[in-house]
């Protein structure tokens, strides 16, 4: 599968697409992360977007979960269907969505609210990095700061 690259910030490296990651996932090129520990105002401004593009996803999960539970615990068939049942949530999660079919709006604040003390969570366990490192993600991030910063500037003249 081929990877999009793009440059961001002229004369500095390309950085590839990305997902945005919860704590409890590695910073790689691919899997950008919050800073843990801010050291200047850059860093806290690239926390803040970054939560901001990552809060509705979260709440698209949580209404995505309150619909449909099967999606709330251990799926218990058969390996081959998990992708077909989940891909169906999604199918009929998106019907329902287009069509506005009520929801239980409690349940998408607790589903939400559950997300977040589970990131908060110190017994999180790291995933497995499968690859990139970590000095590639500190890179990309870095960029993606730079270019926040840049982009910052720029409105403020």
């Amino acid at each position: 599968m081929p990877v999009t690259y793009h440059e961001i910030v002229p004369g500095r490296s390309k950085v590839p697409n990305y997902l945005i990651g919860d704590p409890a996932y590695p910073l790689t090129a691919y899997c950008m992360k919050e800073y843990e520990k801010c050291s200047c105002n850059s860093e806290v401004l690239f926390n803040n977007m970054l939560r901001s593009a990552k809060n509705p996803v979260e709440c698209a999960f949580g209404r995505l979960k309150a619909r449909w539970s099967i999606l709330t615990k251990k799926i218990d068939l058969a390996l081959d269907f998990v992708p077909t049942a989940i891909y169906a949530c999604f199918v009929l999660h998106n019907y329902c969505e287009l069509n506005k079919c009520a929801i239980d709006h409690e349940l998408v604040k607790f589903h939400i609210e559950q997300h977040k003390n589970e990131d908060e969570s110190e017994n999180v366990q790291p995933h497995p990095v499968l690859s990139g490192s970590l000095a590639e993600g500190e890179v990309v991030r870095d960029i993606l700061r730079e270019y926040i910063e840049i982009v910052e500037h720029s409105m403020k003249q």
